[in-house]
């Protein structure tokens, strides 16, 4: 008998059935968050068939951890279809609870569907001439403007590529930024805004990190290039109550980092399955000794529950804000999604709440 606090390792095999072809000359792969199946590199894990039209994995991973993954046939854009109704597929998503055999059957493939591509609502610009000094890796940014409607305030979003396009996004899903908003400022639940994306690079995980020399660099270049680039050619205040930033995991981190130990730059941080034990202790330590509560920001933090170490460190640090005198429902908002994972398409299903949340009242 194992009690409830004990973990032990399953075994899970995942049993697929292809109702389709493969194309002659292709073989298919498996990828997901484990580093057996190649940590989300599409050709991950190359899988051998059983028979012509099936095709065996197993795995084991201990009780209570998540496992999502996707079947491709080498790229993001040949993904394996589950449901017809779910273009681009999501993640199969496995919560281990005990030995199992899950039956996966591909109907189809994602380049093999006649389906108009998501085409930008509103107008997406790219500017190429920004210097990013004290950074690697040089990049563009991403402007996008609502049709028919002047902008009143500005959100600066980190990994640009994943906000607009699926072809350009990580897994081959956006958070469908542009279509969030059109609907949002549409039924005016929001002032009209712009979005600027900054894509991430090969050095994402010390540029998205205030703690790091590679983060201040990167910091430094939103606030002394980005920003001033945007109010200057755009007409855009540089009032914190007219800019606000926001970004997922690694960004949900520097989001935080930069409205409130950078103060008086943002008005809104939006926070979203934020890594914040990436720079712990630090961060513990940083939010102990900062006297400073700027008190006109406004911070969302949120969650899914298939994200256990995410889940831990957002109740640790809606507990830490609202030490400091955050106060919930009013510069201060939490959001545990049931049932979600660490992934873009669950951020842009709950992409309205924090939009909603940051820039309602800041116009008025």
């Amino acid at each position: 008998m194992h009690s409830a606090t004990e973990t032990k390792t399953c075994k899970l095999t995942l049993d697929i059935t292809l109702a389709t072809k493969i194309p002659d000359g292709d073989e298919l792969f498996i990828t997901g968050n484990l580093p057996e199946l190649g940590n989300w590199d599409p050709t991950g894990l190359q899988l051998s068939p059983q028979n012509k039209d099936h095709y065996q994995i197993d795995l084991k991973a201990e009780t209570g951890s998540i496992i999502e993954c996707k079947i491709t046939r080498g790229s993001w854009k040949t993904q394996g279809i589950y449901d017809p109704d779910d273009i681009p597929p999501s993640n199969l998503v496995i919560k281990v609870d005990t030995d199992e055999i899950i039956p996966v059957t591909i109907v189809d493939w994602l380049d093999a569907q006649v389906k108009e591509s998501d085409p930008v609502q509103g107008k997406l610009l790219t500017f190429n001439h920004l210097v990013a000094r004290g950074l690697r890796y040089q990049r563009p940014i991403q402007v996008w403007l609502p049709e028919n409607t002047d902008p009143q305030a500005v959100i600066y979003m980190h990994d640009g590529q994943n906000l607009f396009e699926p072809a350009a996004a990580f897994a081959g899903v956006d958070w469908k930024v542009d279509e969030v908003l059109t609907d949002l400022i549409r039924r005016k639940k929001i002032p009209s805004c712009m979005v600027v994306g900054i894509p991430n690079s090969p050095n994402r995980m010390q540029e998205l990190n205030l703690f790091t020399d590679a983060g201040k660099a990167y910091a430094d270049f939103i606030i002394e290039e980005v920003k001033p680039f945007i109010e200057e050619n755009f007409g855009m205040s540089s009032s914190p109550d007219k800019s606000s930033i926001m970004g997922s995991s690694m960004g949900g981190l520097m989001s935080f980092q930069m409205a409130y130990f950078i103060p008086g730059v943002f008005g809104g941080a939006g926070c979203l399955s934020s890594a914040f034990g990436r720079a712990e202790p630090q961060i513990s330590q940083a939010l102990s000794d900062f006297a400073f509560v700027p008190n006109r920001l406004k911070i969302y933090l949120d969650t899914g529950e298939y994200e256990p170490p995410i889940a831990k460190s957002y109740f640790k640090m809606m507990k830490l804000l609202k030490e400091k005198g955050f106060i919930e429902g009013l510069n201060l908002m939490g959001y545990f999604d049931e049932k979600a994972t660490h992934c873009e398409a669950a951020w842009a299903k709950r992409l309205a709440l924090p939009l909603e949340f940051l820039l309602k009242t800041q116009n008025k």
